[in-house]
């Protein structure tokens, strides 16, 4: 039923249209038909009318001849002739008379593109000649005219049989298009029922439209308070929180996140690794982007010193296509570094408690072995005897200085605090150890201010200061140099040109008994690490061996950490 109505829509549709161009085409055919006709009804009328002046002309010429005189020469003749020529505007005039030579004047006879008359005179024949130019061009005039009209018919009749279907399709379409929308009743003119189908469409579409423009506005108030939450929520995120989109370009970063990596304010578009850096955090990152996976509590460094947490989290839609990744990042730096000080104080703790022990032991037993060494000193005894027995008591002696600096090392400490200013403490030391040794010890001027115990650390710095003395003058030259610097925490660094220090060995070296010296007890590093410790900082060595080595303190904590080593009793 639908197929049929559909083509006779068609067929009526096309029928009227070509009614229509037929019709009109008629019409224009008429108009050119009745346009030629008027056109050689008054070119018939010209040519009657110029014809009937040309005999009438003619006839005044015939007259006027025949008034004459007989027997008047040739010359006069003529000269009667021009006058006649000119007052009726004839172009020529040929007289010929019997027995008489003809007289012509003006155009002669039988001259081309040109209309004679002859009419009889008295004694001969008279010959008028007129110009019919101007009755050829109106004629030429017409044909052309005739020939444009009937080619325009022609050529009008052929762009609407070839165009026509051209015409036709565009709206046999419509109907078509229509009769899909909606159904046409029976009686409703296809016309009728076209405009109808189309404006009914366009109501449906501003219906539509309205719609789409309402729930575009309640879309966009959603996503604007859904904006609202996620910034308010990134805000109040106090880890960092970094958006990622699936080529690893930054999306967003939150303030947090920004404070933690010390980045710029504007990162958007800018790959993670333009952002934050070469690092193991930014190959992280980049790493779940390009793996599309998750990460849970990752521990990656951001900088040399600054240890994160990193947590990942792929963002996919609801066609299962990767769109991005979330990371969620948290500073641990300051966790390790307490943790790391607790280990150490642990560690100081045991030792402490182990060498007090051993301390103690090793002190009632050298008290009387000196004893009876220097009892048996007072009796009467050779002199090699003597001798060994004075070795003896010198070795006790020594080791008893060693027992005294390990129970200093393990002797329990107690910080009192004040403000103490580094360079204050350090420049003193170095002066004096440089007036001894005469090795040069250059200061750069700095100063930094914490909160400590100026006398262990005096003592501290002086440890450092003569080990790193002491390397110089092993190696035979060179110089020491002290950097102080209060930004962003009081930190300092004593470097020497001496023989320098193993990386390897570095570990050992701040454990009690490790020294190399042959007169050292190994116990300077360790009760100055101790003393930085318990201060809130930290000791690092660093260097190579034959090229130097730096100590570097670093007092990150802002309050000394009050801790007491055991002894035992």
């Amino acid at each position: 039923m639908a197929g049929g109505r559909r083509g006779l829509t068609q067929l009526g549709f096309r029928r009227d249209v070509r009614l229509f161009f037929g019709a009109l085409v008629i019409f224009f055919a008429f108009l050119i038909v009745l346009l030629l006709l008027l056109l050689q009804s008054f070119l018939g009328h010209t040519r009657d009318a110029v014809q009937e002046n040309w005999t009438d002309a003619a006839q005044v010429a015939v007259d006027a001849i025949n008034e004459a005189e007989p027997g008047e020469n040739a010359a006069s003749v003529a000269a009667r002739l021009t006058i006649i020529q000119t007052r009726h505007g004839i172009d020529g005039i040929t007289v010929r008379r019997t027995n008489e030579p003809p007289v012509i004047v003006g155009v002669p006879a039988h001259t081309e593109g040109v209309e004679q008359f002859d009419r009889d005179i008295h004694g001969g024949t008279a010959t008028f000649v007129f110009d019919a130019t101007r009755l050829r061009r109106i004629e030429r005039t017409f044909a052309a005219v005739a020939a444009i009209c009937i080619t325009a018919a022609i050529l009008v009749m052929l762009l609407v049989t070839l165009y026509l279907p051209k015409i036709t399709r565009p709206i046999e379409d419509m109907l078509s298009a229509a009769s899909e929308l909606e159904e046409r009743p029976p009686h409703d003119d296809e016309q009728q029922y076209l405009i109808e189908t189309f404006r009914n469409s366009i109501a449906t579409l501003k219906r539509q439209e309205a719609e789409l423009r309402q729930m575009h506005d309640l879309q966009k108030s959603r996503a604007d308070d859904l904006e609202r939450v996620t910034a308010a929520l990134t805000r109040s995120l106090t880890s960092g929180f970094v958006a990622v989109d699936p080529n690893g370009n930054v999306v967003d970063v939150n303030a947090a996140g920004r404070e933690i990596a010390a980045t710029a304010d504007d990162s958007t578009g800018q790959p993670v690794e333009a952002v934050f850096g070469r690092n193991e955090f930014s190959e992280a990152i980049r790493g779940a982007v390009e793996a599309r996976q998750a990460m849970n509590r990752l521990e990656v460094r951001l900088g040399d010193d600054q240890v994160v947490g990193l947590t990942t989290a792929p963002l996919l839609t609801a066609e299962q296509e990767f769109a991005g990744l979330l990371a969620l990042f948290t500073d641990l730096t300051p966790v390790r570094q307490l943790e790391r000080r607790v280990r150490d104080l642990q560690m100081l703790a045991d030792l402490g408690e182990i060498s007090a022990g051993i301390a103690h032991e090793f002190r009632n037993s050298l008290g009387t072995m000196l004893g009876y060494l220097r009892l048996a000193r007072r009796e009467a005894l050779p002199e090699r005897p003597l001798a060994q027995i004075e070795k003896a008591e010198r070795e006790a002696t020594l080791l008893s200085a060693a027992v005294d600096g390990l129970l200093a090392f393990a002797r329990p400490m107690r910080l009192v605090t004040a403000p103490v200013s580094l360079a204050e403490v350090i420049e003193p030391i170095a002066a004096a150890l440089q007036s001894s040794s005469g090795i040069e010890i250059e200061h750069d001027g700095g100063d930094a201010t914490l909160q400590g115990d100026a006398a262990l650390l005096s003592r501290a710095f002086e440890n450092l200061l003569r080990n790193a003395v002491e390397s110089v003058q092993e190696k035979g030259s060179g110089r020491v140099r002290v950097r102080i610097a209060g930004e962003p925490h009081p930190r300092v660094e004593i470097e020497d040109e001496g023989t320098g220090v193993d990386p390897a060995e570095v570990p050992k070296l701040l454990l009690p008994f490790q020294s190399k010296k042959a007169a050292g007890y190994g116990l300077g590093l360790p009760l100055a690490r101790k003393i930085v410790v318990l201060h809130g900082g930290t000791l690092d060595l660093r260097g190579q061996p034959g090229l130097g080595a730096t100590a570097v303190v670093d007092f990150t904590l802002p309050e000394p950490l009050q801790f007491v080593t055991l002894s035992a009793s």
